[in-house]
């Protein structure tokens, strides 16, 4: 923000100068008739130049309306993408008591599972609901349902109802994360649309930092104040999103203002009818099936028995299947379309499954969520195991990681709006960072130095902070008038990527410490009378304070197999990271074009325009004479580059690849105004296009 910002006010300073000497020269007359040189038009008004920059007033009147929209939309959604990235890391300190709580230690991972299943499973969901009943409704849906699972959670009675509440919460994340990058990506350029979902993802990613630090400070008191927070935050959200009824982007279908002569019964069951059922539940009971085989290998049952290996069969087997049912669904008067309603809708069009790009971005995203993930859980473990510390104090070790999503996503940031503005670059470097900082981070905890592990830390959050961005304005920039859809498919693989993450670097770790584990001098604590109680977790902290109680050899020991069975866990998601390398290397390229008209200036940070003697710039003329602005005025179109694009660099290809994205021009309309208004202006400052309406 701070390079944006220097960046405005230095070119508004050299638009400044250049008007200045621009109408200093025009004031100028030449005495001497006779001098030779180019004839000066004696006619031509000394204040000419002064009035070719004055700025058009209904250009100062959008942008104002615009700039209003905008921190509109950033402080109205900001509390409800806060407590969806702060809902999976809250009761990261808290697990320990939570389960002996409920008498549930063997149990433990549930308390996380039942979240990122649903999380997981039922964000593509939310995208259809998303474009069949409109961005607020769908929005206030997905809240509602966090904010009951939150309270079921606090006041659970039992365990049962503790998990009940942990999925309902894991529902409304799903549909919130979703959506709400969906409506950054609404009505707005690219350029906007990356300053946006910047700050949305720097706040994702400072939820996840304080969340174990929050969960770790409110569990000293009481555990369930954790809930108690996220239930008091989702009721600000409901409040908030509310205020933006009017401004976000309307489905096919209204339940609120059904139209002439149907009631809102009817209204809902029409839309409820174009959902795509048969998607929906292959791909719920696929990915939950995956998630669940994965979740219970290696921790409630071992990798070979039955229980594990059905769920990954069939849960394999039920995924391969939804992508055939959604490419036979895509294909016009086929077998399977005129088997349903006729108005039943792909949840995943064939043609996004089978784009290049999206599979290599959502590659990118699974990458980016096994990182997070490791960073979050297992140095947390390092930390509490290894180092000793209190799990407050681990918790705040975790803060290291946030400075580095900063500093990528400011680059980000940088590379896309100001030079060269494009998200090739930030993806790719963005992988090589994250790759090499999870590898030095896997050696800083072998070592055990404290230093060398919070800095790694930093480096690997610069690499993720790079791609968080990027990631989303590259599939926008391709699909921009399919954005619910493919930000599903994106939006599922983060979480998606971390759980299965997770699974893996558990398995090695468990096995890397079982002989410690299971050791007599840890199972086993000596209390003051003599007698012995057993029944080492991880998890507990009464447990790793046992290892302090033991002698210094053995606790040297244990301390250093922990380091080993940290570094091994990270080491073995290196594969995952290098697949994403791989996958950075085909990617496509976008560019993030702002047209300028050249006979445009700035004056004091603010664009103005060659205005005609009635005030009016050429754009708005145009359409006050004609009653439209005519297409070269109204183009600020996308250009990318679907092929490889490294492949097009070596090959000098890229001029000829590339293509024209969607235009992002539409009609003009009041941001605060009627029911039913729609925010088209273009949302950033400088510029004077507009967007479309997301089809």
């Amino acid at each position: 923000m701070v390079l944006i910002y220097t960046y405005r006010k230095i070119r508004a300073y050299r638009a400044r100068k250049a008007a200045e000497a621009e109408a200093q020269a025009a004031d100028y007359v030449p005495t001497n008739a006779n001098t030779s040189g180019p004839t000066i038009d004696l006619q031509k008004p000394a204040n000419s130049a002064k009035i070719a920059t004055k700025p058009c007033p209904q250009c100062k009147e959008e942008k104002s309306r615009a700039r209003k929209y905008r921190w509109k939309l950033l402080l109205c959604l900001t509390p409800a993408f806060f407590v969806a990235s702060l809902d999976l890391t809250i009761v990261a300190t808290a697990l320990p008591r939570i389960a002996s709580h409920y008498n549930r230690f063997n149990q433990l991972n549930w308390i996380v599972t039942s979240f990122t299943l649903t999380s997981t499973a039922f964000i593509p969901v939310f995208g259809q609901l998303a474009d069949i009943f409109g961005r607020h409704a769908t929005l206030q849906f997905a809240v509602v349902l966090l904010t009951i699972g939150s309270v079921l959670c606090a006041a659970a009675p039992d365990w049962a109802v503790l998990l009940l509440g942990r999925a309902l919460q894991g529902i409304g994340t799903a549909g919130i994360s979703n959506v709400v990058l969906i409506i950054l990506a609404d009505l707005v350029s690219l350029r906007e649309q990356a300053v946006n979902t910047s700050i949305f993802q720097l706040l994702n990613g400072i939820g996840y930092s304080v969340g174990p630090v929050i969960g770790g400070y409110l569990t000293n008191s009481n555990w369930r104040y954790c809930f108690v927070l996220c239930a008091g935050v989702s009721v600000l959200s409901i409040f908030c999103i509310f205020l933006l009824r009017k401004d976000l982007k309307q489905g096919k279908v209204s339940v609120s203002h059904p139209p002439a002569g149907t009631t809102r019964l009817q209204a809902l069951a029409s839309g409820l009818s174009t959902l795509d059922y048969g998607g929906i539940s292959l791909f719920i009971l696929g990915v939950g099936l995956l998630i669940l085989g994965t979740a219970w290998g290696g921790s409630t049952y071992a990798w070979s028995s039955g229980a594990v290996l059905s769920s990954l069969v069939i849960g394999s087997v039920l995924f391969i299947l939804f992508l055939v049912y959604e490419s036979l669904l895509s294909v016009e008067n086929g077998f399977l379309p005129r088997l349903l309603p006729r108005n039943t809708v792909p949840m995943i069009p064939s043609s996004i499954l089978r784009s290049k790009d999206v599979t290599l971005v959502s590659i990118i995203a699974f990458s980016t969520g096994a990182a997070i993930y490791s960073v979050f859980y297992f140095i947390g473990i390092y930390f509490t195991l290894v180092e000793g510390f209190e799990a407050s104090h681990a918790g705040t070790q975790l803060l290291y990681y946030v400075p580095g999503i900063g500093v990528g996503v400011y680059f980000a940031i940088f590379v896309c709006n100001v030079y060269p503005r494009q998200t090739f670059p930030p993806l790719f470097l963005g992988t090589v960072v994250e790759t090499a900082g999870i590898a030095a981070l896997a050696y800083a905890v072998k070592a055990r130095n404290e230093t060398l592990v919070n800095v790694m830390m930093g480096v690997s959050g610069a690499g993720t902070g790079m791609r968080f961005m990027p990631s989303n304005l590259h599939l926008a920039g391709m699909f921009r008038d399919r954005l619910a859809p493919v930000y599903s498919i994106l939006r599922f693989a983060m979480p998606f990527g971390g759980t299965l993450a997770l699974t893996i670097m558990g398995s090695v770790f468990q096995n890397q410490m079982s002989d410690y584990f299971g050791s007599h001098a840890v199972t086993l604590n000596v209390t003051g009378n003599g007698t012995e109680t057993g029944g080492f977790n991880l998890h507990n902290q009464d447990s790793l304070d046992l290892i302090s109680q033991l002698p210094a050899t053995q606790q040297h020991a244990i301390r250093s197999q922990g380091a080993t069975a940290t570094m091994c866990a990270f080491i073995s998601i290196i594969p995952i990271l290098g697949l994403s390398l791989l996958a950075s290397m085909f990617l496509g390229n976008v560019w993030i074009s702002k047209r300028k008209d050249s006979k445009d200036s700035e004056e004091g940070g603010e664009k103005v325009h060659e205005t005609r003697e009635d005030g009016l710039c050429k754009k708005h003329a145009a359409a006050s004479d004609a009653a439209n602005v005519p297409a070269e005025e109204q183009k600020n179109e996308v250009e990318f580059v679907s092929e490889v694009y490294l492949l097009a660099v070596l090959k000098g290809d890229v001029k000829r690849l590339k293509r024209q994205g969607a235009s992002e021009a539409a009609s003009h309309a009041q941001v605060a105004g009627g029911a039913g208004a729609h925010l088209r202006t273009k949302l950033y400052e400088g510029g004077d296009d507009t967007v479309p309406e997301s089809r």
